[in-house]
């Protein structure tokens, strides 16, 4: 079960600095939309490996080739377009106005850092349904609480950053999709 737990830890990371970025991003973000997103990131955590436990072997595998660059591209895609609007912005002199993280925008972030989570299932193929569930829904848990602890924290830093958050937050999301998708080709 430990190992779970820290399987859980390891997984929450990327999700946990995309809430991050998202509450350094949108400052005055509504605490009913925080705890909206950081669970979806959590149901998405939890739902992946069920995913790849249920389809199996076969499916996976011929999936874990793309799933990294997969997640490459939808987080960096997120994160450019968060640092080109800023960048647009300030050139036309306008303030930089705060950004609003959309729920599509919000949807494609939960996928993209739980798209890994998917191979994860077939590590416990030889497991029980009910050993499984117990641990994918530990790591949805974690996935949760860590998020919301990280966009506590994001918040706070997106006060001190003031309008360059949402090019910090691209950037972030950017090199989460990089983390992904390097140990795949290296």
């Amino acid at each position: 079960m430990l190992e779970t737990v820290f399987m859980a830890m390891g997984l929450a990371m990327d999700a946990s600095c995309v809430s991050m970025t998202n509450a350094m991003s949108e400052k005055n973000m509504k605490w009913l939309k925080a705890i909206f997103f950081t669970l979806l990131f959590g149901v998405f955590q939890a739902v992946m490996p069920m995913i790849g436990y249920f389809v199996g072997g076969a499916f996976s595998k011929l999936l874990l080739n793309f799933i990294p660059l997969i997640a490459l591209v939808l987080l960096t895609a997120l994160g450019l377009k968060s640092i080109i609007e800023t960048v647009k912005d300030k050139k036309k002199g306008n303030e930089v106005k705060e950004k609003r993280v959309g729920m599509g925008e919000i949807f494609l972030q939960a996928l993209a850092t739980s798209i890994d989570a998917l191979s994860v299932g077939v590590l416990f193929i030889e497991k029980s349904v009910g050993e499984a569930m117990l641990s994918f829904g530990i790591i949805g848990i974690i996935t949760f609480a860590m998020s919301f602890i990280c966009y506590l924290i994001g918040k706070k830093f997106g006060g001190w950053l003031k309008n360059k958050a949402a090019i910090v937050g691209g950037i972030v999301l950017i090199l989460v999709g990089l983390k992904i998708f390097l140990p795949s080709v290296i």
